[in-house]
């Protein structure tokens, strides 16, 4: 009769995999037997934390409470009393019983998986203010560990312009507007938006990079897409270290970072 467990603490921990934004939002770098085995501890949480409220509750709460002259029983023998009256055979007795335990565990553990959901959700609420910083609290938590997705994020929370350079050797410098959806099959790594301040190429034989494109009109929604598995490498774009690197290349972009530094400030 345990057997019958196994489903609601795999449909608990489906809820709690799907509905907390704490382990939704990384559910997509779990794979296989690996992700089975996650959301199945989870159920196993959610139905651990169940039974021992109902074993407290059963152990040392009263059976049967009067509110304003009103029963209310809440003892699942007493609420199945006249069923269990009626059967004569002690063995059913107790097999009605437990299965009565397991029916209310069971709907208790998906409960449970409910309100832990919830309770995520609304500690995230109130601890970031608003749902674009809920998101934005998320992401730092569960970008941080890859270094290319960890400038992406950083690029986007504070408007850095970065360099990258694409398998085609084209090259962009720009700020991170818009990153990928996290999603239960994919992270944020799908592609980004990129509002770009200038772009070129890469030389061929010395990959030394030539700007071609200023974009003075940045001012506009102005938005590249770019895929992130098309991007080979990511850095921060620095204009000061730019410049003692490249003095003579300087007169076609100062008068372009010029405008920009002022428009930010």
């Amino acid at each position: 009769m345990l057997a019958f467990l196994i489903l609601p603490v795999l449909v608990s921990g489906f809820i709690v995999c799907n509905y907390n934004p704490n382990f939704y939002y990384k559910i997509h770098r779990y794979q296989g037997q690996y992700l089975y085995f996650i959301s199945a501890c989870l159920g196993v949480a959610s139905l651990l934390a169940f039974s021992v409220i109902a074993f407290i509750a059963h152990k040392f709460f009263p059976s049967t409470i009067y509110i304003f002259n009103w029963e209310i029983t809440i003892s699942i023998a007493i609420l199945l009393e006249s069923l269990i009256l009626e059967v004569q055979d002690e063995k059913a007795k107790a097999n009605l019983i437990a299965f009565a335990w397991i029916v209310v565990i069971s709907l208790g553990t998906i409960l449970i998986a409910y309100f832990w959901s919830v309770c995520s959700r609304a500690r995230l609420h109130i601890k970031a203010g608003t749902l674009e910083k809920s998101k934005i609290l998320l992401m730092s938590k569960v970008l941080s560990d890859n270094p290319m997705d960890k400038l992406f994020f950083e690029s986007y929370l504070y408007s850095r312009p970065l360099l990258l350079s694409l398998n085609s050797r084209k090259v962009y410098v720009g700020t991170i507007n818009s990153l990928g959806e996290l999603n239960e099959s994919s992270g944020m790594d799908q592609e980004i938006s990129l509002i770009p301040i200038m772009s070129g190429y890469r030389n061929e034989d010395t990959l030394e990079v030539h700007f071609t494109t200023y974009y003075e009109v940045i001012a506009t929604d102005l938005n590249i897409v770019i895929r992130q598995d098309q991007i080979l490498s990511a850095s921060w774009f620095d204009f000061d270290i730019y410049k003692k690197l490249n003095p003579r290349k300087i007169s076609s972009i100062s008068s372009i970072w010029t405008t920009l530094c002022n428009k930010k400030g």
